[in-house]
């Protein structure tokens, strides 16, 4: 029996994790379900082996098994060894930070082949407006395998919709010629009208 995807999909502070992690705790409460939740190691609020919400009104933290981005595979080990010590099958598997997950296509396919439901909180798109990684992949996911797929939604300061993630450096916007991947950076949610991308070649 193949497992379903929930995808939870938006810019930054569109409360995706917190949402992520609300599922997962309802998973756990009322359907007794034993919910694993994943962390890459490109994911550094909340510290290590932990994920958590920036929203401090919403659900907080939960422990997380941490991987490297570059290799979610390394996590069937610890899916197996779970299982083992739990005599039961882990029901759902939740990934934050999607957009990180090197081969996240091929892995959650993977999972859910396995019975395993699946959930994936991550950015749509990365700083300079473009879809990151492999989170709007997934939605395929959704039509073949069943599911559902969520819109975080943000606004943007002068109280519009934010569709956008405007990166700033030192208070300012961050050039497009920045690496994707920057630590340290700090973010605010944009509409189309205030979100700015200095040196954009077109």
């Amino acid at each position: 029996m193949q497992g379903k995807l929930e995808l939870l999909l938006g810019p930054m502070r569109s409360n995706k994790t917190a949402e992520l992690l609300r599922r997962a705790d309802m998973r756990r409460q009322y359907a007794s379900q034993y919910v694993m939740v994943l962390k890459p190691n490109d994911d550094t609020k909340g510290g290590p082996g932990v994920v958590e919400s920036r929203n401090p009104m919403g659900h907080g933290k939960m422990d997380a098994v941490e991987f490297k981005s570059t290799n979610p595979w390394e996590v069937l080990q610890a899916i197996a060894e779970t299982e083992k010590n739990i005599g039961k099958r882990v029901e759902c598997i939740a990934i934050d930070e999607g957009q990180f997950v090197e081969g996240l296509f091929a892995f959650a396919r993977y999972l859910l082949d396995a019975g395993h439901d699946v959930l994936v909180a991550g950015l749509d798109l990365d700083f300079r407006a473009i879809p990151f990684g492999e989170m709007l992949n997934l939605t395929w996911f959704v039509n073949a395998y069943g599911g559902s797929v969520t819109e975080c939604i943000a606004y943007c300061a002068c109280g519009n919709r934010a569709f956008y993630s405007q990166r700033l450096i030192k208070g300012q916007p961050a050039p497009w010629d920045s690496p994707v991947k920057l630590p340290g950076d700090s973010y605010e949610p944009r509409c189309a009208e205030h979100f700015v991308l200095p040196g954009r070649p077109h």
